[in-house]
């Protein structure tokens, strides 16, 4: 039922073969600044606020990584995971949406976004068609040209930026904390990137 998005393609190549190596990879915890982290190793690097309002993750990475993604969750701490903000539709940062709606995050992306991962799309430098993304892979909410959101005692204010990666990123920064998050920004990947994570300080404190 929570299959990958695209497991039926007739496409092999970069796509299958970085969902694979994903599966396989290992995941480590990087503790930022305050109570953020980020977990580094399978797709784009996923940030991580926990705290009352549940957990806050920002991307979802590759599905076949979840019983990963799930250990290193458990070990920041023990709040539910209950928002998934996508800072753009690549499935290196959307695969793992629909697993995480199923244990109950809410999904929150910029429009295009959900226009994407609703609709068959091609990538012609990736050499691959994905499918239309399953009901629960969907973001519910979504922006068009900013956002600002209150979880667990921060402020996050997103915003959609051109030209860009894709027609869908958006900025993530955490105004209370000096961290921002973002997509690649370059155009045509030769390889499958990891998100940006940028520290305002080297201290890890």
């Amino acid at each position: 039922m929570l299959a990958p998005r695209g497991l039926f393609a007739q496409d092999d190549g970069l796509v299958q073969t970085a969902r694979k190596t994903a599966a396989a990879a290992t995941i480590t915890v990087q503790k930022l600044r305050g109570n953020v982290s980020v977990l580094v190793g399978a797709g784009g690097n996923i940030a991580v606020l926990p705290g009352r309002d549940g957990k806050l993750l920002i991307d979802a990475g590759f599905a076949g990584a979840r019983s990963k993604i799930a250990d290193a969750l458990a070990s920041i701490s023990s709040d539910p995971i209950k928002h998934l903000i996508n800072t753009h539709w690549h499935f290196n940062h959307s695969d793992g949406n629909e697993w995480l709606h199923f244990v109950g995050a809410v999904i929150l992306a910029h429009a295009n976004t959900r226009k994407h991962l609703s609709t068959t799309t091609r990538v012609d430098g990736w050499n691959f068609t994905f499918p239309p993304s399953p009901p629960g892979a969907i973001p519910v909410d979504v922006f068009e040209d900013e956002r600002t959101v209150q979880l667990n005692g921060t402020t996050i204010a997103l915003q959609h930026y051109a030209p860009a990666h894709t027609d869908s990123d958006i900025s993530v920064p955490f105004l209370q904390r000096p961290i921002f998050s973002t997509s690649p920004t370059l155009s045509g990947m030769a390889t499958i990137p990891s998100s940006t994570i940028q520290r305002a300080a080297v201290s890890t404190a």
